[in-house]
C-alpha cells in the first residue's frame, strides 16, 4: 500500500501525533518539533521519547517525517536572524535525529541581494558546520513556487549538485509550489514538460517525498496558498494525472491542505484514496 498520511499535531503530547496518523488510518506522518513560528524548540523527556519510538515502530507508520520551522532563513540580510536560525536548524535536527525520524524537510529561503554561488558557499559552510554521529535522518530540499534557488526542477538540482553535502538525502516536491511556479501538472502536457526536465537533470532518484496539496492560486502565479485537494487550480483530474505518473507510484504522499477540524483531514485523505484505488483498479 502506498504511504499516504497528514502533518499531525503535537499538541499537548509529541504522542498526539501517532494517535492522529492511526485515528486517521494513516501510515506515514509529518510534524513539527514545536511551533513552526517561534524560535524556541521545546524538549521531550526521555521517557517520552522512547514511548514515541515505540509506538511509531508498533504502528508502522513509515517514513516518519520532521518539517523544519518557517523562521529558518540561512541568508536573511539580518545577522542575527541566520545565527538563530542555524542554532534553530541544529536543533531540530538533532532531535529529529533522536526520534528516528526518516526525514527532515526544509524551505531555503532566496535573497536577491546575495550572488547565487556564494548562497550555495555559505549553505555548504553551514552543513559542514554541523557535527553529528550519525546521519539516518536525512535533509529533503523542498521546491518553492517561486525565487532563484529552488522554484524550479533544474535550480534544485543545482544547488544540490552544488551544496554537495551527505545531509541531503533528496527533493520534497509539493504540488501547490510546483503548480504556482509554473509547472501545469493538471494537465499531460504539462507534466509531461515536468518530467522532461526531471528526466534531462538526472533527478528522478532525488525524488524522496511528495506533498500533496491544490492551489488556490493559477498555475505560475509564484503565491504559496494550499487548497483542498480538487477544489483548487489543479482539481480532481489533475491530480488523476500526476499520481499515475510511473516513476512516482512508489512515493510517500503527505497531505498538508488546510485543517480547522480534524473532518477536513478525513475529506481530503479520502479524496486522495478514491483516486489512488480508481488509477489502481
Amino acid at each position: 500500500m502506498r504511504p499516504l498520511g497528514v502533518h499531525t499535531s503535537i499538541k499537548n503530547t509529541l504522542l498526539n501525533s501517532i494517535n492522529e496518523a492511526l485515528q486517521l488510518k494513516c501510515n506515514t506522518f509529518q510534524i513539527f518539533l514545536h511551533s513552526p513560528r517561534v524560535w524556541k524548540i521545546q524538549s521531550f523527556s526521555v521517557e517520552t521519547i522512547e514511548k514515541f519510538k515505540k509506538q511509531r515502530k508498533e504502528a508502522k507508520l513509515n517514513p516518519f517525517i520532521v518539517h523544519a520551522s518557517y523562521l529558518i532563513n540561512f541568508f536573511s540580510s539580518n545577522s542575527q536572524v541566520v545565527e538563530s536560525s542555524k542554532k534553530l536548524f541544529l536543533e531540530e535536527l538533532t532531535l529529529a535525529e533522536e526520534l528516528e525520524a526518516d526525514y527532515y524537510v526544509i524551505h531555503l529561503n532566496d535573497n536577491k541581494e546575495i550572488e547565487k554561488n556564494r548562497i550555495f558557499h555559505l549553505l555548504n559552510r553551514i552543513f559542514k558546520e554541523i557535527n553529528r554521529e550519525t546521519k539516518k535522518c536525512k535533509i529533503l530540499i523542498e521546491n518553492t513556487a517561486k525565487g532563484r534557488i529552488t522554484s524550479t526542477i533544474t535550480e534544485i538540482l543545482n544547488m544540490i549538485y552544488k551544496v554537495n553535502s551527505e545531509l541531503i538525502g533528496g527533493v520534497c516536491i509539493d504540488t501547490c509550489h510546483l503548480f504556482a511556479a509554473g509547472y501545469n501538472i493538471s494537465d499531460d502536457t504539462g507534466i509531461s514538460l515536468f518530467m522532461d526536465e526531471l528526466i534531462k537533470s538526472d533527478g528522478i532518484d532525488f525524488i524522496k517525498l511528495i506533498h500533496l496539496n491544490d492551489s488556490r492560486t493559477p498555475v505560475g502565479s509564484g503565491v504559496d496558498r494550499h487548497e483542498h485537494i480538487g477544489e483548487g487550480y489543479i482539481g480532481i483530474e489533475g491530480f488523476k494525472k500526476f499520481l499515475k505518473i510511473r516513476e512516482f507510484i512508489h512515493l510517500p504522499l503527505i497531505l498538508e491542505t488546510p485543517k480547522k477540524t480534524l473532518y477536513d483531514d478525513i475529506k481530503n485523505l479520502n479524496t486522495v484514496r478514491n483516486i489512488l484505488k480508481k488509477l489502481e483498479s
